[in-house]
């Protein structure tokens, strides 16, 4: 029933180079650590939506046969111009994942957990005391009207607050937690070194 978008098309600016590409231990990538867990929690397709430079690093990787790359060659447009290229090849599925490369901390409970309130009518979206955090789940009925949106100035947040909402309530303060700038990054590294689950 669930797919999932990662969203990984972003020129990084802030961080100076590709938060896809960044790794999450010696061996994975942010990008390749989000696919395992959607692909570990049951999500197939997972669809990425990536801009050139990462997408020639990728395209080469063995990943699952339900795992599809697709290169945004038009970064600059925004976000929403990304989602809709990703939710375009997942409009044929009941629900999907929408989730951002810079937050690599998602794992399979909160997955499934999140996955427990999916409504055909509304989207749903995790909370920590009070603050929004990753993925958004959306259903086929939303997916449909967002791909008619021409405005990519639109922020996924205005476009979504128009339709119908649940709010998951959760005891992990990683859902609210970004990767944007080096020094996060840093943070997230000596977490990892110091063999914490996180920061």
């Amino acid at each position: 029933m669930f797919s999932a978008l990662i969203l990984a098309a972003g020129l990084s600016e802030r961080m100076g180079r590709q938060k896809a590409l960044l790794p999450w231990n010696e061996s994975t990538t942010f990008l390749e650590k989000l696919i395992n867990e959607y692909v570990e929690a049951g999500c197939n397709p997972v669809v990425c939506t990536v801009n050139e430079q990462v997408f020639s690093h990728c395209k080469n990787l063995e990943i699952s046969s339900g795992v599809r790359l697709l290169c945004n060659r038009y970064p600059e447009r925004g976000r929403m111009y990304s989602v809709r290229l990703g939710l375009e090849a997942l409009k044929e599925r009941p629900y999907c994942f929408l989730q951002n490369v810079d937050n690599p901390f998602i794992n399979g409970k909160v997955i499934r957990r999140i996955a427990g309130f999916a409504d055909p009518y509304a989207w749903c979206s995790p909370e920590y005391k009070g603050q929004g955090g990753h993925p958004v789940l959306l259903p086929k009925k939303i997916i449909e009207k967002l791909l008619f949106v021409d405005d990519e100035d639109m922020t996924l947040r205005t476009l979504l607050s128009s339709f119908p909402s649940k709010t998951v309530i959760m005891e992990d303060d990683t859902i609210c937690l970004n990767v944007n700038t080096p020094e996060e990054f840093a943070k997230l590294r000596q977490v990892i070194r110091d063999g914490q689950q996180r920061p």
